[in-house]
């Protein structure tokens, strides 16, 4: 479970912009041209729903007959498909069937499990990776523990009360106005006598969870229990999942959950820089 106080991450919930694909001098050198090239006519491809053989060459900065012969192969690959009796070329099946293939909850735990190892090293209260599922809803498929014996239980496929949990609280800073009446149709249910039980108040909680890129609870969930909570965004800036770092109230105080905030921040960036392929947001521990 999650949940605590006090913390700052300077950008709020929206996340980052597009992404940068850069090298340094040395990488750049060890990388092949040609499979770069076709990258790029794999993008152009996409982007373009009107594409042909010449967009393509001009959009790798490649002669036409290069450019051909690059889409010829790919599209025996099955990657590229040229329409007959069309100059158009579009993604080819074998590419869309590997795209249906990928499992992003899984590409977002695998990033963020090495991640969340060092976060958890750094801060030494216990972390916790949670992905927004299907319905809308967070699951908790990732934990790793403190090194401490007083420390929270396992809450690996547990979902907790989004109202009372820090992780609960950054899904619903990203609902729009609609979604967050729909969502206050039922009772906030009380917990503990810290839970927050209103509309009124739950929507001032939520402001500054978008204000200050964070969300806290203190014994809302539970009593004695506090978490700290920053989310994960993808390529198009929407939330795909929430980390988490929770630990008993007594230890987990404003100045720990201040120093917690921050290190989620960078742990969310380093994340989301690897989910993009870009290093935009990408710092250590």
């Amino acid at each position: 479970m999650d949940d605590t106080e006090g913390a700052t991450r300077s950008p709020a919930l929206p996340g980052p912009g597009p992404r940068r694909r850069t090298t340094t001098g040395d990488e750049g050198a060890k990388l092949n041209q040609s499979v770069r090239k076709a990258i790029t006519l794999l993008r152009a491809a996409a982007d373009d729903d009107r594409a042909n053989v010449s967009s393509l060459a001009r959009a790798a900065g490649l002669p036409r007959a290069t450019a051909l012969r690059m889409i010829q192969t790919l599209e025996q690959e099955g990657f590229l498909l040229r329409v007959a009796g069309d100059d158009r070329v579009l993604l080819g099946p074998e590419l869309l069937r590997l795209a249906r293939n990928t499992d992003e909850g899984l590409l977002l735990l695998e990033a963020a499990r090495p991640v969340v190892g060092e976060l958890v090293a750094a801060v030494r209260e216990t972390g916790t990776l949670s992905v927004v599922a299907p319905d809308g809803g967070l699951d908790l498929v990732h934990q790793v523990d403190a090194p401490h014996h007083l420390r929270p239980g396992s809450w690996v496929g547990q979902r907790f009360p989004l109202h009372a949990s820090a992780s609960g609280k950054v899904l619903l800073a990203t609902f729009d106005d609609e979604q967050l009446e729909r969502f206050l149709r039922n009772p906030l249910v009380r917990l503990t006598p810290s839970t927050i039980t209103t509309a009124d108040d739950l929507r001032v909680d939520l402001g500054r969870v978008r204000e200050q890129g964070h969300a806290l609870s203190v014994d809302e969930a539970e009593e004695g229990l506090s978490g700290v909570a920053t989310g994960i965004h993808g390529q198009a800036g929407e939330l795909v999942g929430v980390l988490t770092v929770s630990g008993p109230t007594q230890r987990l105080d404003g100045r720990r959950a201040r120093r917690a905030a921050d290190h989620l921040a960078r742990a969310a960036g380093r994340i989301e820089a690897a989910l993009h392929r870009g290093p935009a947001r990408a710092r250590a521990l």
